[in-house]
């Protein structure tokens, strides 16, 4: 495998270090990243345009569609979603090994 050498932060160096686990290497961790990243984050045109259209509506006073949300309902899909990202990660793993 031909390899290129990146320039990155002392941060982002921590960072990686931080994110991958004893037997990962900076290129594993940042395949998972980029994988990730093309899996869950990114919207289709149709999403987008929805989302852009809600906001629009929200920017311009239209309240109909808003609900309150408690700290603690945030927390719990804070923590449902880490949850899923370790179980996301350890399966990548095992696929990689």
């Amino acid at each position: 495998m031909m390899t290129k050498t990146i320039k990155i932060s002392e941060k982002t160096h921590k960072l990686l270090s931080e994110l991958a686990s004893k037997n990962e290497t900076f290129n594993d961790v940042i395949s998972f990243l980029i994988d990730y990243y093309y899996e869950n984050e990114e919207f289709s045109d149709e999403e987008a345009k929805y989302y852009n259209e809600q906001i629009e509506k929200f920017e311009n006073g239209n309240r109909d569609d808003v609900s309150k949300v408690t700290l603690s309902d945030l927390e719990k899909r804070i923590s449902k979603l880490e949850k899923e990202l370790k179980k996301w990660h350890m399966n990548y793993l095992n696929m990689t090994v």
